[in-house]
């Protein structure tokens, strides 16, 4: 059973106010602040958690984002796209790293609780939460990788040019 831990607040200023903040919120937050991922990691993260959100929940959190003119977004449309954004995401780093994800970013697992899950070490966990967040922010383009063997690194995938008379 998952326990709740004891808040640990810091102060961070915006706008001149000085605001007090959870970082045990979230993982990937506490992870940041601890200097065990990187702002890029943490960005993906975010916004793969996000993502993940959208796509899962139901009406209420579609009807509060609000668009630039002042309408309201089609709720179909973008739960929609958020699946199949999900999918090309699977399709480029790999469903396991994508499970592991889900339980890291969305769900909120630390990795004791993901090694459980998935019957494997904790060592392995973390490793495994390290490099879905890698592949992910290279997936938005956040971190460049160049001259990789097998290809990894770039943010668009290759599509196959068909062939003629097939």
């Amino acid at each position: 059973m998952r326990q709740i831990e004891k808040p640990e607040l810091i102060s961070t200023i915006i706008d001149k106010k000085k605001v007090w903040y959870n970082i045990r919120e979230s993982r990937l937050s506490y992870m940041l602040h601890r200097k065990l991922i990187s702002v890029n990691k943490y960005e993906a993260g975010s916004r793969y958690r996000r993502l993940c959100e959208i796509a899962t929940s139901g009406l209420k959190s579609c009807i509060q984002d609000v668009r630039i003119d002042g309408s309201k977004p089609d709720m179909l449309i973008s739960k929609l796209g958020a699946i199949f954004e999900m999918v090309r995401i699977s399709e480029e780093i790999g469903s396991h790293y994508e499970k592991v994800l889900k339980f890291f970013c969305w769900e909120n697992y630390g990795m004791i609780e993901i090694a459980n899950k998935l019957g494997i070490t904790e060592r392995r966990a973390s490793n495994y939460v390290h490099d879905g967040l890698s592949a992910l922010a290279i997936y938005y383009g956040y971190e460049k990788v160049r001259n990789t063997i097998r290809g990894q690194g770039t943010k668009v995938k290759r599509y196959k040019i068909p062939e003629m008379g097939k």
